[in-house]
């Protein structure tokens, strides 16, 4: 059949439409969550848009499949094979998918920077499985289904699985439909390649699936439900260690250190800002030691364009514990009220800008603040060592009063 005819007679033209100008308006969403620069993160959350790609070309299979049962062309002893017509029809929906995947990629590019990995390759090949896995399974039901059904199912169920999972506790059915790998990653991060493996044997499942509940022997459609079975079995398994992140830890090897006091260790992508890091992080350091706060003696920032205010802060927040007192987690801890103004002092203190860091707390803690900065030095020093002490026990009332204190 002459392409032109194929173009005209499928539904997958109209529907492109409408998709990709729902990815275009949609996509702005997702840019909030890319780490800028990392092509590891750029890949990684245009994978997020496949809940709108796969309903999508699940509804465009659905009736490619109606029309091929109406036509009868699968009846009787058809001169062309079942793979042959169904790859015929399928063929607009297949590169509706594709196109779909190129664009969700392609709107998130202006974040990435360098070249991509293997891992981009893998999530693009996932993405492209996931495709066809959804339009098979909404050409079955096209085949299956009434008319007026077969539609509103594939497009409803493929939906719901693509969506739905996000929001369940069990953690690794998250990791099957292939949109989870939305949550990864930080410069410090990679995409777990259990991530990727589990949904792409869900959807080589499904494509199995798919094909042998269509052929002619009772025997082999039989095998269509276990071999789902046990792919999805396979792949929960692979997945269950995840739990609901995809990412795993970065290697360090790839960083780059320098800087003494402290000792400012960046990834690839933060290199170019290496120089001011290191300044911004030496200052904050020199102004704290003065007042004999000692803080970390490596840091590492964790944007890809790290401020003055971020490297700042990083540094002074290394002055404080990481976690809460072991009291903390079955009986009261006054010491948290300090946390904010200690905090907030740190900041300031290390250089940070007071507008920007005020932004971050509450009003309350911010007066606190503001006072304790207008003492004398001495005085704020004091102030800081005797409820500093109270973020690590739970018998000590603070005393942010810099009266008081």
């Amino acid at each position: 059949m002459p392409w032109r005819i194929v173009l005209r007679v499928s539904v997958a033209p109209r529907i492109g439409i409408l998709l990709l100008l729902w990815l275009l308006a949609y996509s702005s969403k997702v840019t909030e969550l890319v780490t800028h620069g990392y092509w590891e993160s750029v890949a990684a959350q245009s994978a997020s848009l496949l809940v709108w790609t796969a309903p999508a070309v699940a509804a465009c299979g659905a009736w490619e499949g109606v029309r091929v049962r109406q036509s009868r062309a699968l009846q009787g002893a058809p001169v062309r094979t079942f793979s042959s017509v169904s790859l015929a029809a399928l063929t607009p929906t297949l590169i509706l998918g594709t196109l779909a995947v190129a664009v969700s990629l392609g709107l998130l590019l202006p974040q990435a920077a360098g070249s991509p990995g293997w891992t981009t390759v893998a999530i693009v090949g996932l993405e492209l499985l996931v495709v066809a896995a959804h339009t098979a399974i909404g050409y079955v039901i096209g085949l299956s289904l009434p008319r007026l059904l077969a539609v509103p199912v594939a497009l409803v169920g493929s939906f719901v699985w693509m969506a739905y999972p996000a929001a369940m506790n069990t953690f690794w059915i998250r990791q099957l439909n292939g949109t989870n790998l939305a949550e990864c990653c930080a410069l410090d991060q990679v995409v777990a390649p259990r991530s990727i493996l589990a949904p792409m044997l869900v959807s080589i499942g499904l494509l199995l699936a798919a094909r042998l509940v269509t052929v002619r022997r009772w025997s082999l459609r039989i095998l269509a439900p276990i071999s789902l079975t046990v792919v999805v079995a396979l792949s929960a398994w692979i997945a269950h260690p995840l739990g609901y992140s995809a990412a795993e830890s970065r290697s360090t090897a790839l960083r780059t250190c320098s800087g003494v006091q402290p000792r400012v260790c960046l990834w690839p992508e933060q290199r170019d800002a290496a120089p001011d890091v290191v300044a911004w992080a030496t200052d904050a350091h020199t102004r704290l030691a003065s007042l004999g706060v000692t803080t970390a003696a490596e840091l590492s920032p964790r944007s890809s364009m790290p401020t003055s205010n971020d490297v700042r802060s990083l540094v002074a927040l290394s002055a404080l514990p990481e976690d809460i007192p072991t009291c903390a987690k079955y009986g009261e801890w006054p010491g948290s009220q300090a946390y904010g103004p200690l905090s907030m002092w740190l900041a300031v203190t290390a250089g940070a800008d007071f507008q920007v860091v005020a932004s971050r707390y509450a009003p309350a803690e911010v007066e606190v603040t503001t006072r304790i900065l207008e003492r004398p030095h001495q005085v704020q020093q004091a102030w800081f060592q005797q409820n500093v002490k109270t973020l690590k026990r739970c018998d000590l009332q603070p005393l942010l009063n810099s009266e008081r204190s």
